[in-house]
């Protein structure tokens, strides 16, 4: 059987999310290397596999499946349905919560983070970064008030622990702060003691 192929960048929070969840369904892989910063995911082939030129990728056996989220469902409902838990009712959560990472938590922790850490600061819009630090406090508070009653995002840990655990653990690279935020902090040490769990450098 071949191995899947994971195109990925190590810098990369959504494509962590991808490495994350094949080192605990265990699934072995073969990460391909796409330096976005030397614009590889411009190039024809990689246009051939993403049209949208964005990583994560991954070619399970001729599926190609983009876009982090997306890839969390499919391979959990392929390998491993134990994060995808049991019930439609805790799914319903899941799949809430997935959304609500795309929409309401990466956009914001995840372009301050690249404003700060990989644009040059005469590249760096302050005015932006303040309207995204403020847009991301504003879900980090969502969740931390969810986690108060609640140890993971789910009925248990989940895809949505995954796909929300990169870019709120390296908020602090976007100068967003988690102190304030006790039950958040209290959930990534719950994350890092899931098996298998492996850190993003």
């Amino acid at each position: 059987m071949s191995l899947i192929k994971l195109y990925d960048h190590e810098l990369s929070g959504n494509c962590y999310k991808v490495r994350l969840l094949l080192s605990q369904l265990p699934k072995e892989y073969e990460a391909i290397k796409i330096d976005v910063f030397k614009g590889q995911n411009k190039e024809v082939f990689f246009k051939n596999i993403n049209p949208a030129m964005k990583i994560p990728v991954i070619d399970d056996s001729g599926v190609i499946v983009n876009e982090s989220n997306a890839i969390l469902l499919y391979l959990s409902e392929k390998y491993n349905k134990n994060f995808l838990l049991d019930s439609v009712e805790s799914r319903a959560k899941i799949y809430s919560w997935l959304l609500f990472n795309k929409t309401s938590v990466d956009p914001f922790l995840a372009k301050s983070r690249a404003i700060k850490k990989f644009f040059p600061e005469d590249k760096q819009d302050n005015n932006e970064l303040k309207m995204l630090q403020k847009e991301g406090n504003k879900s980090l508070l969502i969740i931390d008030e969810y986690l108060k009653d609640n140890d993971f995002l789910s009925d248990g840990y989940s895809i949505a622990d995954i796909s929300m655990y990169p870019y709120i653990k390296l908020s602090y690279e976007g100068e967003i702060f988690l102190d304030k935020y006790k039950n958040i902090l209290e959930w990534i040490k719950r994350v890092e003691e899931i098996k298998d769990f492996i850190p993003m450098y």
